[in-house]
């Protein structure tokens, strides 16, 4: 079996409510019920799928996916941008035990971007700032929420900088 990770859109996608959708399995979407159980879908009925199949599959899956949006290594950017036990994301452990869902559907959506490797970049600095500077205590989204701010801060200052004349410079006209 193999899997691919991608973003799947619910309106070409259709699944359960409450289902979470991965990726593909062929010309088949990869989806898990609420109850974290695999199942293929898109052709009639979902189809139950062996969950240590599709984890031993999943490997593979997460290493393609997670080279796409961090090409210099996955294995420290993913559990640092998720905000996962670095053990989680060892591929014995997604092999024994699958990735959640979430991390799954997230990573895939990453990874489908035409800039998958600049996402990764903002996902490790986003949630590195968060994680260190966010205000959030035992709630990680307001810490995000931090974060967020934070970033708008700094886009406004690179916009202050990069429209005066040092542009010009950098262009070499001035």
């Amino acid at each position: 079996m193999e899997i691919v990770l991608e973003y799947l859109s619910p309106e070409n996608w259709p699944r359960p409510k409450g289902w979470t959708v991965v990726g593909r399995v062929g010309t088949l979407a990869l989806a898990f019920d609420p109850a974290r159980q695999p199942f293929l879908i898109g052709d009639g009925e979902p189809h139950p799928l062996d969950a240590a199949e599709v984890n031993q599959a999943l490997v593979a899956a997460v290493d393609r996916a997670g080279m796409t949006v961090w090409p210099g290594g996955w294995t420290h950017a993913l559990p640092a941008a998720f905000g996962l036990n670095k053990r989680t994301t060892q591929r014995d452990r997604i092999e024994r035990q699958g990735l959640h869902p979430a991390v799954l559907q997230a990573l895939g959506s990453a990874a489908s971007s035409s800039d998958a490797d600049g996402i990764g970049v903002l996902l490790v600095a986003l949630a590195s700032y968060a994680d260190r500077h966010g205000d959030g205590g035992t709630d990680p989204r307001r810490a995000l929420d931090d974060a967020e701010r934070a970033a708008a801060n700094a886009l406004d200052i690179l916009r202050g900088v990069r429209r005066g004349k040092t542009l010009l410079n950098r262009e070499g006209h001035g």
